[in-house]
């Protein structure tokens, strides 16, 4: 069973083939997946077709197939450029940084700065999650999930290290990722990845609420 998982990763991420017949056009295959992240961005994937992808890129349909094998193979491609790059940032980042709370910000500075000029890019990657049993979110679900297990691996150590405060890490996991996704989505125009970063981890470790050496207050109670 491990062996099928790796396998299907394999496939949905690997480059797609050399192109079939005359040499391929320098730069072409990435004006294509540019095209195809707009229209991605704007559409369903369910309602998107090659020809779609093919007038938006100012060339025929034919051209699109040279490239890729179907609509599907289109989409991943679009979905996961640049997302191996930022994948090796991050762990990079990880390992350069033995301090948890100086990683913590380093990792959201990266993931800030990679999505920071990729507007369309973004809504790409969202746009389609509640389909989860679709390929190419499973394939984005995966890729989602590798970002999330860096971040709470790091919550663990500085938990362990005395850092950070106990906390499901879990929930506390996903609560960073949405304080990113809404600060990149809805971020003003003088607003910077740098500045974004420091105000992101400054809520997420130390709350907004005025706090005395007392315990913090507890807002909702478990009932009995």
């Amino acid at each position: 069973m491990a062996a099928t998982k790796t396998s299907t990763a394999t496939r949905t991420t690997a480059p797609s083939p050399t192109p079939r017949g005359r040499p391929p056009t320098p730069g072409l295959r990435e004006h294509i997946l540019a095209a195809a992240v707009r229209v991605f961005a704007k559409h369903p994937f369910h309602k998107v077709r090659v020809e779609d992808v093919a007038l938006e890129a100012g060339v025929a349909k034919g051209t699109v197939y040279r490239y890729f094998t179907n609509k599907e193979e289109v989409y991943l491609a679009s979905l996961f450029q640049g997302i191996d790059g930022l994948q090796e940032e991050l762990d990079r980042v990880a390992a350069a940084e033995p301090d948890p709370v100086q990683r913590l910000g380093a990792l959201v500075k990266s993931l800030l700065e990679f999505f920071w000029g990729r507007d369309l890019f973004f809504l790409l990657l969202h746009r389609n999650e509640e389909e989860r049993n679709a390929p190419h979110v499973r394939a984005w679900l995966v890729r989602r999930q590798q970002f999330a297990r860096l971040i709470a691996r790091t919550l663990q150590e500085g938990i362990a290290a005395g850092r950070i405060r106990r906390v499901n890490v879990r929930l506390a996991t996903e609560a960073l990722l949405g304080m990113l996704r809404g600060v990149h989505r809805y971020r003003g125009p003088g607003d910077t990845p740098e500045e974004s970063a420091n105000v992101v981890v400054d809520v997420f470790l130390h709350g907004v609420l005025a706090r005395s050496p007392s315990k913090s207050p507890v807002l909702f109670r478990r009932k009995p």
